[in-house]
C-alpha cells in the first residue's frame, strides 16, 4: 500500500469519520463506534507526536478487516476488538468497554447481511484518501444529466431529480483536486443502483436515497426532504419497465482511454435523437459565427478590435458548449482558435484578409465535421490547416495528434443515447381517470373548462393531418398535447397524461424531420384524437370512459417505439399500422370511471348566475305582490258578505211588512171603494217584487261563497307557488357554494412554507371542511387566515427546544375550526403554543407612546393594542413577519365584511382567533317599523331577543341610558338616533319594543317605536349611485310596492362616522394592504398553469400578474416593472426564448431576474435559455420549495447589485 503524506494525517482522521458515518446509515452502529474510536486516537497521536510514521501498516490492516468486515461480519468482530487493545493506538478504553464494542459488532453482524450494494458502500479504497488523487469528470457529470432528461421525458420525475442531484453535487466536487476515492468507487456502482430500482422500485428506491446520503457528496439535504424524494420514487416508477436496456454503466464513459484509436470501433452508423439535437444546436452557434465574420470589413481598426471582441467572445461560448455536449476535441480546438484571435487583436495593424479567411475557412471545416462526427476520420477535417504558419500560434504535431485521438474516442461516445426505454404496454393504470383523493378542486374546474376546447383544437389540427395538412398543423397538435399533458399532470388524471405524452413525442419528432404522418400514423392519430375527446366527456359526466382505451394507448406506444428505432416512415409509405391486433377488438377488462363526476355538468358564467338569482328575486316578489293583493281581495269579499247579510235581512224585514199590511187589511173586513181593480193589482205586484228582491239577495250570497272558495283555491296554489320559487333560488343558491375543504391545501402549503422558514415544526387540522359556504366569501376569507396561519407559526409555535422545555411535545399543533351559527360562518384558529406575551405588548405600547409607563390596562385592552396599525411586539421584523398584512388589516378585513374577530389567550397555553363572518343575503327575516314618517324594515342578524317595554327599566344617569332588564344592564341606543332621522313630533312617542342586539363583544338594548309586521323579504341592491352605505344592507318592495330600507343593526352600532339623510358620505379609501408585497409576472398560455403558479406565489406572500403569452407580457412590461418573472419555454405569438431576449434589450428591464418554468429538460434548451438570458431553468412538475427559494435568491442578489450601483454612484 502507498504511504501516505505526513500532513494528510488529519485528513485520515476524517476520512474514518465518513467510515462511521455510512456504517451508521446502514444500521452498523458497532462499525460506526469503533470507526470513531479510531479516528479520535488518530487525532491524538497526530497531536502528541507529528513525526510519527509508524500508523501506515496498522492503517492498511484496518483497511482491510472493515473490508473483511462486509463480506464476513460475525468471523471479523473479534478480529477488530484485537486489533483496537494495540498499544501503539494507545486508546484509553477499559476491557469491559472493548467487550461491549464487540458485542455491538456482533449484534450489526446477526442483525442482517449486507447486500452487495451495501456492501460496497462502506466497503474501503486500498488507498487512502488523501493519497489518491481521483477526479470527477465532465463528461460522467454530463452522462447523468442526459439521464435526468430521459427521465423526465417517461414523466419519472422523481428519477430525475435524483440525478439532477447528483449531477449538480458532482459538477461541484469537479473543481476539487482530490476527491475521496471512496465516492469514486461508490459512484461505479450507480449503474448497478439503477438496474436494481428499475426491476424493484419499491424495493430499491431507499437505496438510491442511501447513496444521496454518501458523505462525500454532502448534499444539504434534511431528512424529511429525503423521506418526500425517496415516496416520489416509490410512487411514480412504472412497473412494467425492465432495467437490462435502461441505463449505460457509467464505467462505460470512464473506461473510454484518452488517445485509444481502437475505441472508434464502437462508432454508431446512425444519430440518436439527443445526440442530432446537440449537433444541431453547435450547427446553429457555428453558423452564427460564421456569418458574423462575413460581415466584418477590414480597414477601420476600432471597429475592427470590437468585430474581433465580439467573434472571441461567441468561440469562448461555442467551446463551452461543445464541451457541455460531450465534444471535447472540437472544445479544445475552439479554445486554441479563441487564443488566435486574442492575438489577432493584440497586433491588429497585421489582421489582413488573409487571416479572416483562416477563420472562415476554420468555422467551415467545422459546419462539415458535425454532420459526421461519429465518423472516426472525420475530426482531420476542424485540424487541417491549424499548423499553418500564418496562424500566430500554430497548433503543435504532438497537441494535433492527442486531439484527433480524443476525438475519434469520443465519436462513438458523443453518439451514445442511454435511452430510458419507452414503455411498451398499455395497462389499466395507464388509461385511469379517476382523481386522486386529493385533487385540488379549483384546477380541476379549471381543467374541465378547457378540456372540452383543446379537444377539439386537437382532434381538428389531426383531422387536417389526415387530409393533407400541413407543418403548422403539425406544430398545433404537438402544442396542443404539451398543453394537456401539463393540465392533466397538474390535476392528476394519469389516463390523459399518459397518453398526451405519447402524442407529444410522435408530433415532436415529425416537427424535428420536418415530416407529416403518412396514412396509418395519420389514422391512429385520429383514433387517439377521438379517444381524448370521449376521456374529455367521460370526465365531465356526459358519457362513460371509452371502451378501447387501452387499445388506443397500445397503438400509440407502439408507433412512438417504432419512431424511436428506425424513424418516420415516408409520407408515400403505406405501411400498416404496428398494432398487432385491430381496432375493432376490444378488451375485456373495464376501466375505472371518475365516480365523483357521474352526474352531468355544464358550464355556466358567473353573470347568468347572477341573473338568475335576479330573476328569482323577482318572482320571489312579485309572487309576494299577488300574495298582498289575495288578502285584499279576501278583505273586500269579506266586506261584500256583511252587505250581502245585510240586504237580505232589509228584504226579509220588507216582506214582513207588506205580508203585515196585507193581514190587516183583510181582518177588518173593510174594502175601499175608491180603490178600482187596477190598484189591487199595483198592490200585488208590490208584494212579489219584495219576494223576488229577497230572492235574489240569497243568490247574491250564494254566489259570493263560490267566489270565496275559488280565492282560497288560488290562494292556496300562490303559497305553493312561493313555497316552490324560494326552493328555486335555494337551489340557484347552491350553484355558488363550495366545500371548505378546497383551501385546505393552501392551508397546508402555507404552514409547511412557514415551518421552513422559521425552523419550526407544526403540524394543521381542519376540522369542519364540508361546510358549504359562499365562493365570494371564502375567497374573501383567505388571506386573513393565510395572514392568521403564518402569524401563529411565526409568533405562536415555539421552537423545538423550547417545547420540550416546557415540557410540550416538539411538533406544536394548529387547528382550523369552521362550523356554521345561523347565517354565519364561524372560524376558530387555535395553536397550542406561548399565547400572547402581554408584557412585550406594553412595552412595544410604551415606546410609541399609546401607554404611560406603569399605566394600569387590562388584558383585554392589551390585547387590543395588537389591532392597531402598524403595532408589533418585534423588535426585529424576520422574512415571515414581515410579509403580508398585519392583524388591523385582517381585522379591517372581517370588518368590512360584516364580520367580528375576537382574540383568547392564555400565556404559555395558546391562542385562539374567533372570526365570525355573515353569509351574504338575497332573502332575510325582517321586522318592520316606523322611524320618524319612514318605514324601516330591520334585517334579523344579530337579535337576540325581542322584549317589551314593560319587561325592563331604562334608566337616564347623565346623558346616558341603560336598560335593566332580569338585573343585567345593558347600554342603550334608539333606532331613531342611529339613523340620524329628526323626530319632528311636539310629544315623543313611547318605545313599545326593544331589540337586544349583540355587537362584537356586548349586547346593547336598541329602542324601537313599534313593530308592526315580520317578514322574509328580499334583499336588493341600492344599486351603483349609491353603493355601500353603512348600516344598510340594502332594500326592498313590499308586497304594496312600496320599496323600503333594510338596516342592519350591529353595523350601524359599529358605524364610526354620522351619517345624515340626504348628505353623500364618501366611503374611507383603506390602502391596499399587497402594495408592498413583492411582485411577480407569471407568463403561460396554458390558463391552469397559471392559475396554480398564481395561488402558489400569493399563498406564499407575492403580488402575482398575469399574462398568456410574451406579446401580452411585454405589453404589461411597458408600465409595470416586476421583482422577478416566470415564463413558460413555448407559447404562441411570442415564446420565453424571445421574450427573454426582449426583457434583455431594454436599459429599463435588462437586470431583471427572469425563470424559465418549462416541462423541457434536455440540454439544447437549457443552453437556449441560459443563451438568451435566464438567470433560472426549473422543469415541470414544479417543486414549490425550488421554486421559492430561487426566488428569493435572485430577488436578495438583484437587492445587493442594485444598492452596490447607488454606493458607487455616491462615492
Amino acid at each position: 500500500m502507498k504511504k501516505p503524506d505526513l500532513n494528510e494525517l488529519g485528513n485520515l482522521a476524517a476520512y474514518f469519520e465518513r467510515l462511521a458515518d455510512q456504517a451508521a446509515q446502514r444500521g452498523c452502529y458497532g462499525l460506526q463506534d469503533a470507526n470513531l474510536v479510531l479516528a479520535e486516537a488518530v487525532r491524538v497521536l497526530q497531536s502528541d507526536n507529528p513525526a510519527s510514521n509508524n500508523l501506515f501498516p496498522l492503517v492498511g490492516e484496518w483497511f482491510d478487516l472493515v473490508e473483511k468486515f462486509t463480506q464476513a461480519p460475525k468471523q471479523t468482530a473479534s478480529e477488530m476488538t484485537t486489533y483496537l487493545r494495540r498499544p501503539e493506538l494507545n486508546i484509553p478504553m477499559e476491557d469491559e468497554e472493548f467487550a461491549m464494542l464487540g458485542e455491538q459488532l456482533l449484534n450489526d453482524a446477526n442483525a442482517a447481511a449486507l447486500s452487495p450494494n451495501e456492501a460496497s458502500d462502506i466497503t474501503v479504497a486500498r488507498t487512502t484518501p488523501s493519497i489518491a488523487e481521483q477526479h470527477i469528470t465532465d463528461e460522467q457529470v454530463a452522462y447523468i444529466e442526459q439521464l435526468a432528461n430521459q427521465a423526465a421525458a417517461e414523466g419519472l420525475y422523481g428519477l430525475q431529480d435524483v440525478n439532477l442531484l447528483l449531477a449538480e453535487t458532482l459538477r461541484e466536487l469537479s473543481g476539487d483536486a482530490i476527491v475521496d476515492s471512496g465516492l469514486i468507487s461508490a459512484l461505479s456502482g450507480w449503474h448497478d443502483l439503477l438496474v436494481d430500482y428499475r426491476k424493484e422500485p419499491r424495493v430499491k428506491a431507499e437505496a438510491l436515497i442511501n447513496f444521496l446520503r454518501h458523505p462525500g457528496l454532502k448534499i444539504p439535504m434534511g431528512d424529511d426532504e429525503f423521506a418526500m424524494l425517496q415516496e416520489q420514487l416509490t410512487t411514480e416508477a412504472e412497473a412494467n419497465v425492465t432495467a437490462q436496456e435502461q441505463v449505460v454503466d457509467i464505467q462505460a464513459v470512464e473506461s473510454i482511454p484518452e488517445g485509444d484509436p481502437s475505441s472508434d470501433k464502437n462508432s454508431l452508423s446512425g444519430v440518436s435523437r439527443i445526440a442530432q439535437e446537440l449537433v444541431d444546436l453547435l450547427l446553429m452557434q457555428i453558423g452564427q459565427i460564421r456569418d458574423y465574420l462575413q460581415s466584418i470589413t477590414i480597414g477601420n481598426n476600432e471597429s475592427l478590435l470590437d468585430s474581433l471582441q465580439e467573434v472571441g467572445d461567441d468561440l469562448e461560448r461555442f467551446s463551452n458548449m461543445a464541451k457541455t455536449a460531450g465534444f471535447g476535441g472540437l472544445s479544445q480546438v475552439a479554445t486554441h482558435v479563441t487564443g488566435n484571435v486574442q492575438s489577432f487583436q493584440a497586433s491588429i495593424e497585421g489582421f489582413t484578409t488573409e487571416r479572416l479567411d483562416l477563420l472562415l475557412d476554420w468555422t467551415g471545416q467545422v459546419q462539415e465535421y458535425l454532420p459526421s462526427f461519429n465518423d472516426s476520420d472525420a475530426g482531420q477535417l476542424i485540424l487541417v490547416g491549424l499548423t499553418d504558419e500564418q496562424w500566430p500560434m500554430p497548433l503543435p504535431f504532438e497537441e494535433m495528434v492527442a486531439i484527433l485521438q480524443q476525438i475519434r474516442a469520443e465519436s462513438s461516445v458523443v453518439g451514445e443515447d442511454p435511452v430510458l426505454t419507452r414503455m411498451e404496454k398499455a395497462t389499466d393504470e395507464d388509461i385511469s381517470l379517476v382523481l386522486p383523493g386529493d385533487v385540488n378542486q379549483e384546477l380541476l374546474e379549471i381543467l374541465l373548462q378547457e378540456l372540452p376546447i383543446q379537444t377539439q383544437q386537437f382532434s381538428e389540427a389531426v383531422q387536417r393531418l389526415h387530409a393533407g395538412g400541413s407543418e403548422q398543423d403539425v406544430q398545433l397538435a404537438q402544442r396542443v398535447a404539451h398543453t394537456l399533458k401539463g393540465s392533466a399532470n397538474t390535476v392528476g388524471i394519469k389516463g390523459i397524461a399518459v397518453l398526451t405524452h405519447q402524442l407529444e413525442d410522435i408530433l415532436l419528432a415529425c416537427a424535428n424531420e420536418q415530416k407529416l404522418p403518412n396514412r396509418a400514423l395519420a389514422n391512429s392519430l385520429i383514433n387517439a384524437a377521438d379517444c381524448l375527446e370521449s376521456m374529455s366527456e367521460s370526465l365531465l359526466g356526459v358519457s362513460p370512459p371509452p371502451s378501447d382505451a387501452k387499445v388506443i394507448l397500445q397503438e400509440i406506444l407502439d408507433w412512438a417505439n417504432l419512431i424511436d428505432k428506425v424513424g418516420l416512415p415516408e409520407r408515400d409509405d403505406e405501411t400498416t399500422s404496428p398494432v398487432a391486433q385491430e381496432r375493432g377488438v376490444t378488451e375485456s377488462e373495464e376501466t375505472d370511471s371518475p365516480s365523483q363526476l357521474q352526474a352531468t355538468m355544464i358550464r355556466v358564467t358567473s353573470e347568468q348566475i347572477e341573473e338568475l338569482f335576479r330573476f328569482s328575486g323577482e318572482s320571489i316578489i312579485l309572487n309576494s305582490q299577488a300574495s298582498d293583493s289575495m288578502r285584499r281581495m279576501k278583505k273586500q269579499m269579506h266586506a261584500m258578505k256583511v252587505q250581502f247579510s245585510l240586504l237580505q235581512e232589509l228584504g226579509a224585514e220588507l216582506e214582513q211588512l207588506i205580508d203585515l199590511k196585507d193581514l190587516t187589511g183583510r181582518s177588518f173586513g173593510v174594502v175601499d171603494t175608491n180603490f178600482d181593480v187596477l190598484e189591487m193589482d199595483q198592490y200585488n205586484e208590490l208584494h212579489t217584487a219584495s219576494r223576488r228582491m229577497a230572492e235574489a239577495a240569497i243568490d247574491a250570497r250564494e254566489l259570493s261563497l263560490d267566489v270565496t272558495k275559488e280565492l282560497d283555491r288560488v290562494s292556496e296554489i300562490l303559497e305553493s307557488q312561493q313555497r316552490m320559487v324560494v326552493d328555486t333560488q335555494e337551489v340557484v343558491m347552491q350553484t355558488r357554494l363550495v366545500a371548505i375543504s378546497t383551501i385546505a391545501p393552501r392551508l397546508q402549503r402555507s404552514i409547511r412554507q412557514t415551518c421552513r422558514m422559521t425552523g419550526k415544526q407544526s403540524e394543521l387540522t381542519v376540522k369542519g371542511d364540508t361546510i358549504m359556504i359562499d365562493g365570494d366569501v371564502l375567497n374573501a376569507l383567505v388571506d386573513p387566515m393565510m395572514h392568521i396561519l403564518r402569524n401563529a407559526v411565526d409568533h405562536g409555535i415555539e421552537s423545538p427546544d423550547e417545547r420540550r422545555a416546557h415540557g410540550k411535545p416538539p411538533v406544536g399543533q394548529i387547528a382550523f375550526e369552521f362550523d356554521r351559527e345561523g347565517n354565519n360562518i364561524l372560524v376558530r384558529c387555535r395553536d397550542d403554543g406561548k399565547g400572547l406575551d402581554y408584557e412585550a405588548i406594553r412595552a412595544a405600547a410604551e415606546s410609541r407612546g399609546l401607554l404611560q409607563s406603569g399605566q394600569d390596562v387590562t388584558d383585554e385592552e392589551l390585547k387590543s393594542l395588537i389591532m392597531r396599525p402598524n403595532f408589533s411586539s418585534r423588535t426585529v421584523s424576520t422574512q415571515t413577519s414581515g410579509r403580508g398584512v398585519g392583524m388591523d388589516v385582517v381585522r379591517a378585513q372581517i370588518l368590512n365584511m360584516g364580520g367580528t374577530l375576537n382574540l383568547h389567550s392564555v400565556q404559555g397555553q395558546g391562542m385562539t382567533i374567533e372570526l365570525r363572518v355573515p353569509l351574504p343575503l338575497s332573502m332575510t327575516y325582517a321586522l318592520l317599523t316606523y322611524v320618524g314618517h319612514y318605514r324601516v324594515a330591520v334585517a334579523n342578524k344579530g337579535i337576540n331577543q325581542i322584549v317589551y317595554s314593560k319587561e325592563g327599566e331604562v334608566i337616564l344617569e347623565g346623558n346616558k341610558e341603560t336598560l335593566l332588564l332580569e338585573g343585567v344592564i345593558y347600554p342603550v341606543a334608539r333606532l331613531i338616533d342611529l339613523l340620524h332621522i329628526a323626530d319632528h313630533r311636539k310629544i315623543p312617542r313611547p318605545y313599545d319594543a326593544i331589540l337586544l342586539v349583540q355587537n362584537e363583544n356586548q349586547t346593547t338594548a336598541v329602542l324601537l317605536d313599534a313593530i308592526f309586521d315580520s317578514l322574509e323579504v328580499v334583499i336588493k341592491g341600492l344599486g351603483r349611485y349609491l353603493g355601500k352605505v353603512p348600516g344598510y344592507i340594502g332594500a326592498t318592495i313590499l308586497g304594496d310596492g312600496t320599496v323600503t330600507p333594510v338596516v342592519d343593526i350591529p353595523e350601524l352600532l359599529r358605524a364610526p362616522v354620522r351619517v345624515l339623510t340626504g348628505d353623500y358620505v364618501a366611503p374611507v379609501e383603506m390602502a391596499d394592504p399587497t402594495l408592498n408585497l413583492p411582485t411577480v409576472l407569471v407568463v403561460d398560455d396554458s390558463l391552469s398553469q397559471r392559475r396554480a403558479l398564481e395561488q402558489l406565489l400569493a399563498d406564499a406572500g407575492y403580488r402575482v400578474r398575469s399574462a398568456r403569452d410574451g406579446i401580452e407580457a411585454t405589453d404589461i412590461l411597458a408600465h409595470f416593472k416586476p421583482d422577478v418573472v416566470l415564463t413558460d419555454l413555448e407559447m404562441p405569438r411570442m415564446n420565453g426564448i424571445e421574450l427573454t431576449a426582449h426583457i434583455r434589450s431594454h436599459a429599463n428591464t435588462s437586470s431583471l431576474p427572469v425563470i424559465m418554468v418549462t416541462s423541457r429538460t434536455t440540454q439544447k434548451h437549457k443552453k437556449m435559455a441560459e443563451d438568451a438570458g435566464v438567470n433560472a431553468y426549473i422543469t415541470k412538475p414544479v417543486r414549490e420549495e425550488d421554486l421559492l427559494t430561487e426566488m428569493e435568491n435572485l430577488m436578495a442578489q438583484q437587492t445587493g447589485n442594485v444598492q452596490a450601483q447607488n454606493i458607487a454612484q455616491l462615492s
